[in-house]
């Protein structure tokens, strides 16, 4: 579930920062125990005063002498209300966490054996569910040169490079469904073969990925900035419902890339 994984990146991120914060805070206790920062306002002018624990006003500090010290009472503050908002937020998350149930409503068809889910109109879907109804949509074939499609894929289809193959087995790895080459009607231009169209099975959202392989060669360059174009006109851009992968002779596309794009866009 998205909203567990996101979560649970959030609690690592706040446990590593609170960490970090009370190594750094605590410098600043033993140094400055009991001594604290207050600061007045009047009009346009701020005047900074040294509180110790039992004070109500404390003791001024002059900007130009006391300068290290404003500061360091300053951090000092900061860090300890930067552990309390994390030590309240991670209590709030474990408390979620404890009470969350292990499956969504969306999941119910799930528990059920094949032959009962098979029984059920289900009232919402699950994604797995969505997932196999997205990959099993019907799409018309197409020749499009498929006499260069010579590498195949774990899934056992046929495509055109190696790049594609790292892809595509990226892909099938981790269980994301895609389709290779479907056929997309660009308005205005005809029909396109993105390399993959994919679906983000969390979201529900669908991506068209090209990966232009040839960036060494410059005709192709200049092919590929106006196919680029020509899917931003059909409202395909980058980061929103299209991915674009780049390599050339001296930059081949490597699996730590592929990785960090299916973390960014699809997992």
């Amino acid at each position: 579930m998205r909203v567990i994984k996101e979560i649970k990146e959030r609690r690592v991120f706040l446990s590593q920062l609170l960490k970090e914060c009370e190594k750094e805070a605590g410098g600043y206790e033993k140094a400055l125990h009991g001594q604290h920062l207050r600061a007045h306002r009047e009009g346009d002018y701020i005047s900074f005063y040294l509180r110790k624990d039992g004070q109500r006003s404390g003791t001024y500090l002059s900007k130009k002498s006391a300068g290290d010290l404003i500061r360091k009472l300053a951090q000092k503050d900061y860090d300890q209300k930067i552990i309390t908002q994390v030590e309240r937020e991670l209590a709030a998350i474990d408390a979620f966490l404890k009470v969350y149930p292990q499956y969504t409503a969306e999941q119910v068809q799930d528990q059920y054996i094949e032959e009962v889910r098979n029984l059920i109109e289900p009232l919402v879907i699950s994604k797995d569910q969505y997932a196999r109804n997205w990959q099993e949509e019907y799409h018309e074939e197409h020749d499009f040169h498929k006499e260069n499609c010579i590498y195949t894929t774990k899934r056992g289809e046929k495509v055109r490079s190696k790049s594609e193959v790292i892809i595509a087995d990226s892909l099938f790895y981790e269980k994301i469904p895609y389709y290779y080459e479907r056929p997309v009607q660009v308005e205005g231009v005809g029909t396109f073969h993105p390399d993959f169209t994919i679906l983000n099975v969390s979201t529900r959202q669908e991506f068209i990925w090209e990966h232009f392989g040839m960036m060494s060669d410059l005709d192709y360059v200049q092919c590929s900035v106006r196919k680029m174009q020509e899917y931003q006109k059909a409202g395909y851009f980058p980061g929103k419902n299209f991915i674009a992968t780049f390599e050339d002779a001296a930059h081949p596309l490597t699996p730590d890339l592929i990785r960090g794009v299916l973390e960014t866009y699809l997992l």
